[in-house]
């Protein structure tokens, strides 16, 4: 009897923990989602979507039954496992509005947000601080306006009881933040500095001015910083010196004024820097030829002045150094020739002098060479003929002397030959007849000699074939009427003789032709009446008789007729 007491006492003690334990609150993650999804679903009544919009998925859950949450199922969302949404990826998505009514406080649990490449306008809340989970952001490409919100970064948490500082910004855990290609205006506030998880900022193409926050340099793990095309005015803070992690520093197209910092030679992983069309001042700090990563360095369309450091020569990996319009001084360093590594080397629009240094001839990579309007002296080194992957050669705008060297025949992937306004002497080789690839020689205002070689008639891709000012002699080649691609021929002021090519006629393609001041004779061909594309035709000043062929009159496009 006793048994059965509490054999019956025990069943009861176990229906009424049953009872309990059934009637208790549990935690209801599907409510959690609910809010969440509704969340979207008001931010999504906001926007202009097309008919055929990918976010006609976002449906309540009572239209998607089948879904075990309600934004499982939506496109560009992520769910957790409790049905939390994790990440919203709408790139690309031809939506149209703002963020005024997104949920921040609702979406706390977003890891990545990504609406790059749509039509948002309109400012940036300073809500974003609520994503605290945040390790990916890109609203990049699109119309986003006003001041990028300092909150991103200010050392506040979000706890209940109100904002307690912290060691570390909201965004604690972000790792990528992508604003560029927007219309984002005022400072970049100096509380992204807190943001000591970024691997990459990106604020490029917006209209940000002020100076570039000394705070920056906390960002250790920064491996991208482009802040290019803004109007940042002030100088590179050194403290940039800190982001020893650096592959990419883009400052190029602002308003930047100052020295360019010593202290970035310690940048010893940076791979591209990229300075140009600022204010910078001084000289080219011997410390940036410390970074031996280095594949681009870009110092162009600054003030930068002084001689080229002879230490860049150091850079083994660089592939395009371009340090043109500034106002450098001096010689080019035979430093430059270790550069075995180098496509582009332009050093034009500067005030160097002296010879061009002979070690060139080592940069056999080299495919663009522009040394033009310095104040370069000497003869053009024949050795330069070994760079047999050149595409383009500007030399134009100095003081060269001499020959062209027979060795440019070896150029046989170059498209521009630009050596005009020097004194070079002698006759133009019969070698360029193998540069069957050129599309431009301009080699006038020199004092070039002899006769136009008739192997120019090899030349099947020309188009602009500048001789003029010079003492060239002799007729002109027939053959240059196989040139059917020219657009320009310029000829005058030289001693050239006899006839006009009755082949000039076949020059479909011919807009400009200057045959003027020389010595040419005969009647004026009647065949240059098919060159309907002409617009300017000089012919003036030679010995020329007879009478204006009546041809002329079907040159419709002519602007320009002399006959003086």
């Amino acid at each position: 009897m006793a048994n059965q007491i509490i054999s019956s006492s025990n069943l009861l003690y176990f229906s009424l923990a049953l009872l309990i334990i059934t009637l208790s609150p549990i935690p209801n993650s599907t409510s959690a989602s609910l809010k969440e999804a509704n969340g979207l679903l008001k931010w999504k009544a906001s926007l202009e979507i097309r008919s055929n919009s990918f976010l006609s998925s976002w449906l309540p859950l009572h239209m998607n039954s089948n879904a075990s949450f309600p934004s499982s199922s939506w496109f560009g969302v992520v769910c957790n496992a409790d049905g939390s949404i994790q990440r919203l990826n709408l790139s690309s998505s031809s939506l149209k509005g703002t963020l005024r009514q997104f949920s921040f406080s609702l979406l706390h649990g977003l890891t990545h947000f990504d609406l790059s490449d749509n039509n948002f306008s309109g400012p940036i809340p300073p809500e974003i601080r609520l994503l605290t989970k945040l390790v990916y952001l890109n609203f990049s490409l699109n119309k986003f306006s006003g001041v990028i919100p300092p909150e991103i970064g200010n050392l506040y948490s979000n706890n209940i009881s109100g904002s307690i500082p912290s060691s570390l910004g909201n965004l604690k855990y972000l790792k990528v933040l992508y604003l560029h290609h927007n219309q984002l205006s005022g400072p970049i506030p100096s509380s992204l500095g807190n943001l000591t998880s970024l691997n990459v900022l990106y604020l490029h193409q917006n209209q940000l001015s002020g100076p570039i926050p000394i705070e920056l340099g906390n960002l250790k793990y920064l491996t991208d910083l482009v802040v290019s095309f803004n109007q940042l005015s002030g100088s590179i803070p050194s403290s940039l010196s800190n982001l020893t992690s650096l592959n990419v520093l883009y400052l190029h197209d602002n308003q930047l004024s100052g020295l360019i910092p010593i202290e970035l030679g310690s940048l010893q992983s940076l791979v591209d820097l990229q300075l140009t069309y600022n204010q910078i001042s001084g000289s080219i700090p011997s410390s940036l030829g410390d970074l031996t990563s280095l594949n681009f360095l870009y110092l162009h369309h600054n003030q930068v002045s002084g001689l080229i450091s002879i230490e860049l020569g150091n850079l083994k990996s660089l592939i395009h150094l371009q340090v043109r319009e500034n106002q450098l001084s001096g010689s080019i360093p035979s430093s430059l020739g270790d550069l075995t590594s180098l496509n582009v080397l332009y050093l034009d629009k500067n005030q160097l002098s002296g010879p061009i240094p002979i070690e060139l001839e080592n940069l056999k990579s080299l495919t663009d060479l522009q040394l033009s309007n310095n104040q370069l002296s000497g003869s053009i080194p024949s050795s330069l003929g070994d760079l047999t992957s050149l595409n383009v050669l500007h030399l134009y705008e100095n003081q060269l002397s001499g020959p062209i060297p027979i060795e440019f025949g070896n150029f046989k992937s170059l498209t521009y030959l630009v050596v005009y306004y020097n004194q070079l002497s002698g006759s133009i080789p019969s070698s360029l007849g193998n540069l069957t690839s050129l599309n431009i020689i301009y080699l006038w205002k020199n004092q070039l000699s002899g006769p136009i070689p008739i192997e120019l008639g090899n030349l099947k891709s020309l188009t602009k074939l500048g001789l003029s000012n010079n003492q060239l002699s002799g007729s002109i080649p027939s053959l240059l009427g196989d040139l059917t691609s020219f657009n320009v021929l310029h000829l005058y002021q030289n001693q050239l003789s006899g006839p006009i090519p009755i082949e000039f006629g076949s020059l479909k393609s011919l807009t400009n032709l200057q045959l003027s001041n020389n010595q040419l004779s005969g009647s004026i061909p009647s065949s240059l009446g098919d060159l309907t594309s002409l617009n300017v035709l000089y012919l003036w000043k030679n010995q020329l008789y007879g009478p204006i062929p009546p041809e002329i009159r079907l040159l419709s496009k002519l602007v320009y007729l002399d006959f003086s």
